[in-house]
């Protein structure tokens, strides 16, 4: 696989950068803080989500809230498109040959190890080189092949506090667990057997208490029948005598009363005789009401009469009145008419004359208005002219001054990370960074900061001086302005307002007679007013209210004369009656009938009361008849009942018995029942001691296996062997007095530290030679052939090669000899990336890009 192209979005220094790497060499130069190293940062995240620069909010651009990098590699059969959001994890996607294959950073990153084959570790330490790091494989081989071939994490998996001791002890404690269950399934066992025993005790005593009930119950039975046939005859020998006590009783108090009724009820026939002469003279107190009645009648009719007869005087004077006005009435509603039809005229007479004469007094004012405004109109133009000028000035001193504070504010960001910086390594461009270094920097970047101050202050100083101009000019030029405005409005008002003048003095020349003939209508309106008013007071009296109170007087006087004659019939009929008398007579007659009343209901009850005796005499002959047939013995229904509450006693006694043992027989149930469950799970995990004693023995021998003497050295021998063939197939290719290379790796001891490490390197002429005896030129070859040679033993599909600032630290010398290593590792490796300030390695380059920052953002140019 090899890197075609890669996308940066607000991504450290790169607001949108598209970097294509079309060479087998790909140079990637620029000044140091340009934004180089941003781009092999990308390609980094990109591939494995990681970065060296604190937590991910860092990579995002200053100003920006979200940033990306997007990642394009390719070999013959497919195209890989990984797109990693720096904020949000679950945006990561992986797209194969135009097909999404997977999303979120964990799959994605998993996606990415299955499809290229490639290892995060080993890539960071091997094919990707940071600057500064080139040979430190050479000093650090040991430690950097056992993170490689992870003997670290081989090494802690059997360590005395790894998990594979941890492991055992769990195993044990489980075994020492085991045995104390073995002893509690022991005691359980023999607990059980106990409870059984007591059970079938128990059971013996349950079926003897039962065979002793079982004949206590058939007693009970026999018992219990003779008992309640015994019972009937005692409770209906009880019934019957309650009963005829009950009859006896009642037939006394009967007698009794049959007795009183007949004293109290023996005037009746005398006192009925006497009652019956009520109704007539109730007949007779009716006719004395009904005379009192026309009586009062007739009075009222009488006054009725003669309240009318006045009422019809008083009509006919007031409609001979009404009459006499009518023609007034007349008179006056047409006046009103037309006095109405007028007012509008007139209302619009005075309003036309009101309106003139405000009109006349606003076109004085507005006469006036325009004089004053003239004035002003010719200063106009000539103020437009100098504002212009003076905001072209104004506009030019800002655009200088936000430049120049632009300047002054990238100078103290430069200050200010050079003092947060530690270490000796520049966090943006990753090139070494000394303290005299910094100071010059700094000391640069203040003087530069000097003088642009002084241009700042000039500045500033010229942009208020012109600001206060123009408000000046602008401030005038309002007022001028609205003046200006003023004065058009007045002219058009004052053109409307004439028009309007003379359209009011038309219209109150037409109207002026209305006001004349209005005045004449209200003086005959005012003489007319009375007659008008009495005859509105006179308007309900009419012909045919008087017509019906006439008919109504002829109807009250042929009322009258019927009443008259009604009352003399009765006169007649009550003449010699006394009123007081005949109402004392009817009064006595009526206390005599409640009398009656009550004797007849008395005479009701006592023929109620002969029927019941004869009743009850009858009753209580067949009570007495009844009693004699049964034959009852107090003596013998209480030896019976005495019987059958032993008999019930000791039943009980032997059921409470026999629940008392059934209920230790159930909590034994209980007992056994749990003590052969937990037996059971005894049983179940006793299973697995003899699995634990046997996982306890494996666990010694796995971790034996994994000593540094067995599985480590297996894995050193097999890849050793695999790098060293690698290694010296590459370092052939160099021009180099190297013939062949070894390694020296060892295994972990069982303190975690490698017990050795080292690089044998023979010559051509068979002498060998420590790597301190190497030139510089030939300790950059070895370190760039043992990098690859380890890619290329340990990741299968690597075709890409990555050096970071490599030239730091070189001197010319061996910068030109590292640019001939360059070229003669493409035959080992496809692709080349290297990041440099130097011009000189372009020359190693069949495609250059070139980078370089513009304020505070990277911008990429490519060159072939």
């Amino acid at each position: 696989m090899r890197i075609d192209k890669i996308t940066l979005t607000n991504f450290l220094s790169h607001e949108h950068s598209e970097i294509h790497f079309l060479g087998e060499i790909n140079v990637i130069v620029g000044q140091n803080g340009a934004g180089k190293s941003s781009i092999i940062d990308g390609i980094v995240f990109s591939l494995f989500r990681t970065h060296s620069r604190g937590n991910n909010d860092n990579l995002i651009r200053k100003g920006s809230n979200k940033a990306s990098v997007t990642l394009h590699l390719s070999n013959e059969k497919d195209k890989i498109e990984i797109i990693r959001d720096i904020r949000s994890t679950t945006e990561d996607r992986l797209i194969r040959n135009q097909i999404p294959v997977a999303r979120s950073a964990t799959v994605v990153s998993n996606e990415i190890e299955k499809i290229l084959g490639i290892d995060k570790d080993i890539a960071l330490s091997t094919i990707i080189v940071r600057q500064g790091e080139l040979d430190k494989i050479l000093e650090n081989l040991q430690d950097i092949m056992g993170k490689i071939l992870k003997l670290e994490s081989i090494e802690k998996l059997i360590d005395s506090r790894g998990p594979i001791v941890e492991f055992k002890k769990n195993l044990e404690n489980k075994l020492r667990e085991l045995d104390r269950i073995e002893q509690d399934y022991n005691d359980s066992k023999k607990n059980l057997e106990e409870k059984r025993n007591r059970v079938l005790e128990l059971e013996k005593d349950r079926k003897k208490l039962e065979d002793e009930i079982k004949n206590l119950e058939n007693q009970i039975t026999e018992l219990k029948k003779q008992f309640e046939d015994y019972e009937k005859k005692r409770n209906q020998y009880l019934e019957l005598t309650t009963i005829l006590k009950v009859k006896e009783t009642k037939l006394n108090e009967l007698n009794k009363s049959i007795e009183e009724l007949r004293r109290q009820t023996e005037n009746m026939d005398k006192l009925e005789k006497e009652v019956n002469e009520l109704d007539n003279l109730k007949n007779f107190r009716l006719k004395f009401e009904k005379y009192e009645v026309l009586s009062r009648s007739y009075i009222e009719i009488s006054n009725n009469i003669l309240n009318l007869e006045k009422e019809i005087e008083e009509y006919e004077k007031a409609i001979k009145r009404k009459k006499e006005l009518e023609p007034h009435y007349l008179r006056y509603k047409e006046l009103e008419r037309k006095l109405e039809e007028l007012q509008p005229k007139h209302e619009e007479y005075l309003k036309s004359k009101s309106n003139l004469d405000s009109k006349l007094n606003l076109k004085e004012r507005l006469e006036k208005d325009a004089s004053e405004f003239s004035k002003d109109i010719d200063r106009i133009s000539n103020l437009e002219q100098i504002m212009e000028e003076k905001r072209k000035r104004q506009l030019d001193l800002r655009a200088q001054l936000g430049k120049v504070e632009s300047l002054i504010s990238e100078k103290n960001e430069i200050i200010n990370n050079l003092s947060q910086v530690k270490g000796e390594t520049c966090p943006v461009c990753g090139r070494p960074l000394d303290e005299e270094h910094k100071q010059k920097i700094v000391e640069e970047a203040k003087s530069y900061i000097s003088r642009l101050e002084l241009d700042k202050n000039e500045l500033e100083e010229e942009l208020k001086k012109t600001t206060d101009e123009l408000n000046k000019i602008e401030k005038e030029y309002r007022k001028l302005s609205n003046n200006k405005a003023n004065y058009d409005n007045v002219i058009k008002q004052l053109r409307k307002l004439n028009e309007e003048i003379e359209n009011l003095h038309n219209r109150i020349e037409a109207l002026k007679d209305i006001e004349e003939e209005i005045k004449k209508i209200n003086v005959e309106i005012k003489d007319l007013k009375q007659y008008y008013e009495e005859f509105m007071r006179l308007f309900k009296y009419d012909e045919k209210e008087l017509e019906r109170k006439k008919n109504r007087l002829d109807e009250m006087n042929k009322k009258k004369v019927e009443i008259e004659k009604e009352m003399r019939a009765l006169e007649n009929e009550l003449q010699g009656l006394d009123r007081k008398e005949l109402e004392n007579k009817i009064s006595d007659l009526e206390r005599k009938k409640k009398i009656l009343d009550e004797m007849k209901k008395k005479r009701g009850v006592l023929e109620d009361y002969i029927g019941q005796v004869e009743l009850l005499q009858e009753d209580v002959k067949k009570l007495r008849e009844k009693l004699n047939i049964i034959q009852f013995d107090e003596n013998k229904y209480n030896e019976l009942k005495t019987s059958l509450d032993v008999h019930n006693a000791s039943l009980k006694e032997k059921e409470n018995r026999k629940s008392r043992v059934e209920g230790e027989l159930d909590s034994l149930g209980k007992d056994i029942e749990e003590i052969s469950n937990r037996i059971k799970n005894y049983e179940l995990q006793l299973k697995d001691k003899e699995k634990i004693i046997n996982g306890i023995n494996k666990l010694e021998k796995i971790r034996d296996a994994l000593g540094e003497r067995k599985l480590q050295s297996y894995i050193i021998m097999a890849t050793k062997q695999l790098i060293e063939n690698n290694l010296n197939d590459i370092i052939s290719k160099f021009d180099l007095s190297i013939k062949n290379v070894e390694m020296e790796i060892m295994p972990k001891t069982s303190r975690g530290k490698g017990s050795g490490g080292n690089i044998v390197i023979y010559t051509n002429n068979g002498d060998t030679l420590p790597i301190v005896s190497l030139s510089g030129g030939e300790r950059i070859a070895l370190s760039i052939a043992l990098r690859l040679a380890i890619a290329k033993a340990l990741m299968s599909n690597t075709n890409f090669f990555i050096l970071d600032e490599p030239t730091i630290h070189l001197d010319d010398q061996r910068k030109a000899y590292l640019i001939e290593i360059i070229r003669a590792a493409k035959e080992s490796v496809p692709q080349i990336l290297v990041v440099t300030h130097d011009e000189e390695v372009v020359q190693a380059a069949d495609y250059v890009i070139r980078v370089e920052k513009r304020g505070n953002k990277s911008f990429v140019r490519e060159e072939t």
